[in-house]
């Protein structure tokens, strides 16, 4: 049960800081947005390319936990 609880656990931590990801980019992007040289804006693109595919990743693994959930009623 120890596994369980600790998946549980980590998921309430992914959810935290997603959380804290999310105010952050909403209380930056403004400034970001008017002050930010050629070369960060670069390094947004890359860093949002491989945000994007994580989420991806994340919402994959989701929608099997579902599946496999829904399985086992």
């Amino acid at each position: 049960m120890a596994d369980s609880k600790s998946f549980l656990d980590n998921l309430k931590n992914l959810r935290l800081v997603m959380s804290v990801a999310l105010e952050h980019l909403q209380e930056n992007r403004d400034h970001f947005v008017k002050d930010a040289t050629a070369s960060q804006v670069r390094q947004f693109e890359k860093s949002v390319s491989h945000i994007r595919a994580f989420a991806d990743r994340i919402e994959t693994e989701l929608n099997t936990l579902e599946y496999l959930i829904s399985k086992r009623r």
